[in-house]
C-alpha cells in the first residue's frame, strides 16, 4: 500500500502544479497566460483541420506557437468529415471557450460539443469530457467494462 501511495505522489505533485502555471498562479507580472481570441480559435482551427485531414492529436506539427490537443474520440479512432465552429462561450479569466459542431464520418453522427484553449506556448485545446477530467483529477475514459476503476480496487486489495 505504500508502494502505491509513493507512486501516485508524483503524479498528484505533476498535475497540480501544471493547474497553477496554468491558472497564472506563479511567478509573473499578472499577464493573463489565456491566449488571446484570435490565438485560441486559430489554435482549434489547426487541431480541427489536423483531425479532418486524418491526423493524430496531441502535438501538432507545423504549429507556432506549438498547439497540443487533447480529445479522446479522435484518439481512439474516430474520424471527422466536418466541423463548424458555432460561438465562443463564456469561459473562465485563463482560458477560451468553444461551441463546435462536429460531423463525424466513423461512426456516422453529428455532434455539438465544446472546447477549451488555454496556455500561451504551447496552446492546449481540450475537448470538455478531457479537460474536466483533467481539472477534476479523474481517472481516464472507460476502454471495457471489465478494466475499470472496481477492477483496479480489487487487484490491490488482493495484493495487501
Amino acid at each position: 500500500m505504500l508502494r502505491t501511495c509513493n507512486l501516485a505522489r508524483p503524479a498528484i505533485f505533476t498535475t497540480t502544479a501544471l493547474l497553477l502555471l496554468l491558472a497564472g498562479g506563479g511567478c509573473g507580472n499578472g499577464v493573463s497566460a489565456s491566449p488571446s481570441d484570435e490565438a485560441a480559435r486559430a489554435a482549434l482551427e489547426s487541431a480541427l483541420k489536423t483531425w479532418r485531414d486524418g491526423g493524430k492529436p496531441g502535438k501538432l506539427a507545423g504549429t507556432d506557437p506549438p498547439v497540443e490537443v487533447h480529445d479522446t474520440p479522435w484518439s481512439q479512432g474516430e474520424l471527422l468529415g466536418a466541423y463548424e465552429i458555432l460561438k465562443k462561450e463564456e469561459a473562465g479569466a485563463t482560458e477560451k471557450k468553444f461551441s463546435v459542431r462536429l460531423t463525424l464520418a466513423k461512426p456516422e453522427r453529428t455532434e455539438d460539443v465544446q472546447y477549451h484553449v488555454l496556455g500561451l506556448s504551447p496552446v492546449m485545446v481540450f475537448r470538455d469530457q478531457d479537460y474536466q477530467r483533467n481539472i477534476n483529477m479523474e481517472d481516464g475514459p472507460k476502454t471495457s467494462k471489465s478494466g475499470g476503476a472496481s477492477q483496479r480496487r480489487k487487484s490491490t486489495a488482493s495484493q495487501r
